[in-house]
């Protein structure tokens, strides 16, 4: 039974990539930031036969990242991590500066770190998943 999390799952690719992989005898872990519309796609995948858990989380935090991932592949041993939660930047006009560069690499780089890290972990020790 495939074990699916991915991050920034409650809107654009992350949604659309939970919507592609809900069926039936798929488990899908969806993680974001906004609870309304992450819940929204959780019901869609279920109607498709999913089994799916959320989480509202920010993929900064690392502690939590962490624990998430060990908790979703406590539960099902996970055979897929999609690290997709991400930001974007202005165009680099005037208002952009030091601070909006580092949230952007926080949530695009160390995000993924955070989410990847820990599934490598989980996935080493059995020789399986990506």
């Amino acid at each position: 039974m495939p074990a699916i999390l991915i991050t920034g799952a409650s809107s654009g690719i992350g949604a659309a990539l939970a919507f592609a992989y809900a069926e039936s005898g798929t488990t899908l872990y969806l993680g974001g930031r906004d609870a309304e519309r992450l819940n929204k796609v959780a019901v869609a995948c279920r109607g498709d036969g999913a089994a799916v858990e959320t989480a509202v989380l920010d993929v900064t935090d690392r502690d939590a990242m962490a624990a998430w991932v060990r908790d979703c592949d406590a539960s099902t041993p996970l055979t897929l991590a999609i690290a997709n939660a991400g930001v974007s930047a202005g165009t680099g006009g005037a208002g952009e500066g030091a601070a909006q560069a580092r949230h952007v690499f926080a949530v695009n780089v160390d995000g993924t770190l955070n989410t990847l890290l820990p599934a490598l972990d989980a996935m080493r020790p059995r020789q399986s998943g990506q």
